[in-house]
């Protein structure tokens, strides 16, 4: 298999190409996700998160080269964007056309992703590339889109504080991971020079931490949703900023008075009854 796979990957191909091919095999893998009963569901998304990953590394042509690092990181948004889209939309009654129209969405972001992916990847070699910010800028709202997905999913199927604390956590972990690793490839040194594990692991338990408060705060499943993003949106630009030393007052107190009008808005459209 390998033989081939290589084989495949040496091919003049362009790269549009392999990402259309890719995005089309992603695209069958939800499909099918959808169409199993709901008793199966948590074993096809396990079997789709490898599909995912290797029609990820096949569009990328990573199968076979590059670091474990840049393996991990690439993976990152597909997957969050695939667990959450894909919990989501089980939740909804959908017919054979609903589907369709899904499947045609999940595989169009997909596509976006890769092109996403591809920027990074020769911005880690040229470190100056014309669509860096706005691919950066993609791979944000692609995340926080995401985020919102794995939310609503997570308080939808009302689980106890301490798990929807734990997988707040874990999905946070992995965002802040993945932004600190997008930002730092722009950097002369890598980032190498920032504390990596407190851009991601002190933003990541504020999330959660607020993930627990929304356990008990009746906001309900969609608003609580929105406000986890709200909060992760805050947190991402804030850790943004003082990665690139441009955390001035200017930009502190501009996303202050955001988080105050976040925790306003939760507190005046709360409903004790």
């Amino acid at each position: 298999m390998k033989t081939w796979l290589v084989f495949i990957l040496e091919q003049k191909v362009s790269k549009k190409l392999r990402y259309t091919i890719s995005a089309l095999l992603m695209s069958i893998t939800y499909y099918f996700f959808l169409g199993l009963p709901y008793e199966s569901r948590n074993y096809g998304l396990l079997v789709g998160v490898v599909l995912i990953i290797f029609c990820l590394w096949f569009g990328l042509g990573i199968v076979f080269e590059g670091g474990l690092s840049l393996r991990l990181m690439t993976i990152i948004l597909p997957l969050i964007f695939f667990v959450g889209f894909s919990l989501f939309t089980s939740l909804l009654p959908v017919n054979f056309l609903g589907k369709l129209v899904l499947t045609l969405f999940f595989g169009l972001i997909n596509y976006l992703i890769f092109l996403v992916e591809n920027v990074f990847m020769v911005a880690i070699g040229f470190k100056t590339v014309p669509l860096y910010r706005a691919a950066y800028t993609v791979s944000l709202i692609v995340l926080l889109i995401s985020a919102f997905f794995v939310f609503d999913s997570l308080y939808s199927f009302r689980f106890d504080y301490w798990i929807n604390t734990l997988v707040v956590l874990i999905l946070s972990i992995l965002v802040f991971i993945y932004q600190f690793w997008a930002i730092a490839i722009e950097l002369p040194d890598d980032g190498k020079k920032k504390n990596r594990w407190a851009y991601v692991f002190l933003p990541a338990f504020l999330t959660a931490q607020t993930a627990l408060v929304f356990s008990f705060w009746p906001v309900g499943v969609f608003k609580g949703s929105i406000y986890l993003v709200s909060i992760l949106y805050v947190l991402s630009g804030l850790v943004e900023a003082d990665i690139r030393d441009r955390l001035f007052k200017k930009t502190w107190l501009m996303f202050i008075w955001i988080g105050i009008a976040i925790v306003l808005g939760i507190i005046l459209t709360t409903r004790w009854r």
